[in-house]
């Protein structure tokens, strides 16, 4: 049976703040495919009433970001490009998104933190959040925030990242050699973790391996 982390006097895990329904709706970050799959009214009877002069308004803009917003939350870059990709005016959703922004119904510092907390419990590490975030528009100082302040044990996560991936192989005729270790190297640089998060999870599989082959009751 497959035994969990070693424990070590010179490591805590610090926990981070659990994913929560508020956060984002519909855990939607990787995917949108589903934003306009709800059935049509309001908004889209007004844009295809009259396709020669269309009736596109403050007000049709700001109820169409909402319908966004509500799924998950989003960065204002994120939220004005499907809005522009909806052909909608550009002067208006700089407006309505100007307007979002003062009534804190779109953050993007919320969004960041939001978009933190679930790849972290999805086992990823900071580098490849940073780069998700960066990806999505967000200032620097932003991103960096919520990678900072979401206290994350990136030493822990690598670990736990293992564990899932490698777990099941422990024990028996495995064999922690170098083509091994190349393999979780690879595995957890993808995933965006630093080198001595990496030496330090390959590590600790080890003697986790090294334990499961001396003790097969565990």
């Amino acid at each position: 049976m497959w035994q969990k982390r070693p424990k070590r006097a010179s490591q805590k895990r610090t926990g981070w703040p659990a994913k929560t329904k508020a956060d984002f709706a519909d855990d939607g970050f990787d995917s949108d495919t589903s934003d306009d799959s709800a059935g049509s009214s309001g908004t889209d009877s007004l844009l295809d009433e009259d396709p020669e002069t269309p009736l596109i308004t403050f007000a049709v803009v700001y109820e169409r970001a909402m319908r966004l917003l509500v799924r998950r939350e989003h960065g204002r870059k994120e939220l004005e490009l499907k809005l522009l990709q909806r052909e909608l005016p550009l002067d208006l959703i700089t407006s309505v998104l100007d307007n979002l922004a003062e009534e804190r119904l779109q953050c993007d510092v919320r969004f960041a933190e939001a978009y933190t907390r679930m790849r972290v419990s999805r086992l990823y590490g900071s580098n490849k959040i940073r780069a998700d975030l960066q990806a999505r528009h967000l200032e620097q100082s932003i991103t960096e925030d919520a990678i900072n302040t979401n206290e994350a044990d990136w030493a822990v996560i690598a670990f736990e990242a293992l564990e899932k991936k490698f777990g099941r192989e422990l024990g028996g005729s495995f064999k922690m050699d170098f083509e091994t270790k190349a393999k979780m190297q690879r595995y957890l640089y993808r995933r965006g973790f630093e080198i001595p998060e990496i030496q330090s999870a390959i590590t600790d599989i080890e003697i986790a391996s090294t334990q499961v082959e001396n003790d097969p009751q565990l």
